[in-house]
């Protein structure tokens, strides 16, 4: 028996799977459709799959149909809550990763891009933004970058885009969007930003 092969037969299923993972309470399908960014047929084929499954449970309020996840489902306990609760921890393991690797240590590390946007969806590529405190600290940590793209790519399948930077050439204008980038979206990993 592949009992996961059951759950997550589309991507729509696993979206709607870690949505309800999530949810604090029941969740109409509305509701699901909102926080997945599925379209309404989308939304109800994997619920509707799901509650086949007895991965989902299905209950009548009134006129609404909400959707729990069946935490007692041996494949949603055994397979899928590890699974989430790893992903939960993704970014403070990512960061340990850096530290270890970088040298010498940034001041303050930034994470951007679709995975910081919760949009694995696109890719999955982080552009990591490091401040170091002087230029020489800089061009000695490039040299590491390659091993910690190695790394990561091995550890999360994940590549990194890094952006290394100092005190002394991080105001120019040409980093302007990089800075609006990291203040709708960025991760601060570590550090105090200057």
């Amino acid at each position: 028996m592949h009992g996961l092969n059951v759950l997550i037969t589309r991507y729509s299923q696993l979206l709607v799977l870690r949505t309800l993972y999530h949810a604090q309470t029941a969740l109409s399908g509305r509701e699901i459709e909102r926080r997945t960014g599925l379209s309404n047929r989308a939304t109800m084929l994997a619920l509707e799959a799901l509650v086949d499954c007895s991965a989902v449970l299905f209950e009548e309020s009134g006129k609404k149909h909400l959707y729990t996840l069946n935490r007692t489902n041996y494949f949603v306990a055994k397979g899928l809550k590890p699974a989430f609760e790893a992903e939960s921890l993704f970014w403070t393991d990512f960061t340990k990763t850096v530290r270890r690797h970088v040298h010498p240590r940034p001041i303050a590390a930034v994470a951007t891009g679709p995975l910081a946007r919760d949009d694995s969806s696109l890719n999955t590529r982080i552009q990591l933004t490091m401040i170091f405190s002087t230029g020489r600290n800089r061009i000695r940590a490039f040299s590491r970058m390659e091993a910690l793209n190695e790394t990561v790519l091995k550890r999360y399948a994940v590549t990194i885009d890094p952006v290394l930077l100092d005190v002394n050439n991080m105001d120019e204008d040409k980093y302007d969007a990089l800075w609006r980038r990291v203040e709708r979206e960025g991760i601060l990993l570590f550090g105090t930003l200057p």
